[in-house]
């Protein structure tokens, strides 16, 4: 039986070299035969996308001055409109979606018909991960309503701005979920016009719409976001505990995390080359890993380690105090005993890399021991970056690069809290607050006196 790809295989087969159907199918065997089924697609792939950039009339080009490669697609009035991407594979695939098919382009005259080729787009563009969540938002907001069944032409920006309002009304939207929601429908007229379909972003135009209208969104306590007073000795020791007894290494990775505020995909992506006798190299994560079967619908298949962190300044090299030492010293002498030889350092009882559930789970096990509210991996990175700003020993420099932000303001208004609870703060506020205070009631009560 032929699949969805071996037929796409065979259209573009005749296509491109005008092959009568035997003729593509014994072309198509030849090279199957030689290279087998998976070089052979990708190599038929690649004769699909010279086939369309040979069309291509204009130059593509590398421009120093905003570093991003850019071109021209041409207009059907004559006219040339600019194109351009960071990458030239992303410009080349912009300008394959021009000239592919575009007979077709007529009939797409709506956001729904819009839609499929756009995350198959952004599926290659960005990750099939990327792309998954995309079609949540859709899914949640977009799908089956009447705008996206409006032609282009008949949505203004008046008629998409009280769609939004409406949106945000429903749903109770807080301004955060709205900017999630809008950004997909900023994205479709990009695509719309990327595509040659339109010429005007008018999501991009819909800004500042009133706080009034959004939901409020309770700004959490730091006991919900870091562990305060006592409460990290109380985990570090509990794993401990947990770790003599079921010598499981994730309470070590707990531990360890403590004294390093990784992400969670970064701790289970560490290898043992990645540390040297003083400092640690952060420059993998692990991901969900998604694929995209022949029914077209994306879905999760597991975990996989990628060569890159969350942003360009996630690799970072960071300082192994004292503690981190001695918890990697630790990790390293079990994974031994146990004649465990892995490249990497967090191990499950079979020896394979851990995953980041190993380390969530035992995490909830420990604040469910420590009577805390649960609290998530990402609270140990933030009590630890937390105990860096309240140490007054580093510069914000330094707290930056170690917690791998690009701008300091990130890490001061996300990750940086009072580690005391209010009660545990009482000394410090009255000693702020009434410092001078307290000389005027000695004077008055002097006076009195």
């Amino acid at each position: 039986m032929i699949s969805i790809m071996q037929k796409e295989a065979l259209t573009i087969l005749k296509k491109i070299n005008e092959y009568s159907d035997d003729e593509a199918l014994t072309e198509f065997l030849n090279l199957v035969s030689v290279k087998g089924i998976e070089n052979a697609l990708n190599e038929i792939t690649n004769m699909d996308k010279k086939y369309y950039l040979k069309q291509h009339p204009y130059d593509i080009y590398y421009s120093k001055h905003d570093k991003r490669y850019r071109t021209y697609l041409p207009l059907s009035d004559g006219r040339r409109k600019a194109v351009t991407s960071v990458s030239k594979e992303n410009l080349e695939n912009k300008i394959i979606a021009f000239y592919k098919n575009p007979e077709e382009k007529s009939k797409i005259d709506t956001f729904e018909k819009l839609y499929p080729l756009f995350l198959e787009y952004k599926g290659k563009e960005t990750s099939l991960a990327n792309a998954n969540k995309l079609d949540w938002v859709w899914r949640t907001y977009y799908k089956d309503d009447s705008i996206v069944k409006c032609k282009f032409e008949e949505i203004t920006v008046a008629t998409l701005k009280i769609w939004f309002l409406d949106k945000i009304s429903a749903h109770k939207l807080t301004k955060r979920k709205f900017k999630e929601m809008k950004s997909l429908s900023n994205m479709l007229y990009d695509f719309a016009i990327e595509s040659d379909l339109l010429q005007r972003n008018i999501s991009r135009i819909i800004r500042n719409i009133s706080y009034k209208k959004f939901e409020f969104e309770a700004e959490k306590e730091a006991a919900q976001q870091v562990y305060i007073n006592d409460e990290e000795e109380q985990i570090i020791c509990a794993a401990l505990k947990q770790y003599d007894k079921t010598g499981n290494t994730a309470y070590l990775g707990v531990c360890l995390n403590f004294t390093l505020a990784l992400r969670v995909g970064e701790l289970v992506a560490l290898k043992t080359s990645d540390f040297s006798e003083s400092t640690v190299h952060i420059q993998r994560q692990e991901i969900k890993h998604y694929e995209k079967p022949e029914n077209g619908k994306i879905k999760r298949n597991g975990y996989e380690v990628v060569p890159y962190g969350k942003s360009p300044n996630a690799d970072r090299q960071l300082f192994l105090s004292s503690g981190a030492k001695q918890f990697l010293a630790m990790i390293l002498n079990a994974n031994e005993q146990r004649g465990f030889h892995s490249e990497y350092l967090m191990l499950d009882k079979n020896g394979e890399r851990m995953k980041n559930d190993a380390i969530n789970n035992v995490l909830r096990r420990l604040n469910k021991m420590i009577h805390t509210p649960q609290k998530g991996t990402h609270s140990i990175r933030k009590t630890c970056i937390s105990n860096m700003g309240e140490s007054k020993a580093l510069s914000n420099e330094e707290i930056r690069k170690f917690a791998g932000h690009k701008d300091f303001s990130t890490t001061e208004k996300y990750y940086m809290h009072a580690t005391a609870s209010f009660d545990n703060r009482a000394d410090a506020y009255e000693k702020a607050i009434n410092s001078k205070i307290t000389n005027v009631f000695k004077r008055v009560q002097n006076v009195e006196t």
